[in-house]
């Protein structure tokens, strides 16, 4: 006997997870767009992403600025 429920929701969460990716690289683009811009400006860029404040490398500035918007958002 095979349960309706469990591929249901199997379904939901794999479609909530390709949102969440969506959403995390779409993030990342916009605030690395920012990020470099920053930087060819030779501007603080670091506060104007949140969560970013204390990073060493652009990269991990971002990640950070993205994890950070992502769970004010949940």
């Amino acid at each position: 006997m095979t349960h309706p429920n469990k591929s249901t929701a199997s379904a939901h969460a794999h479609g909530y997870l390709h949102g969440y990716g969506v959403v995390f690289v779409l993030l990342f683009l916009v605030f690395m767009v920012l990020a470099l811009a920053g930087q060819l400006m030779v501007l603080n860029w670091r506060n104007w992403l949140p969560g970013a404040e204390g990073s060493t490398n652009t990269f991990d500035g971002v990640k950070s600025s993205v994890y950070t918007v992502i769970s004010q958002l949940n």
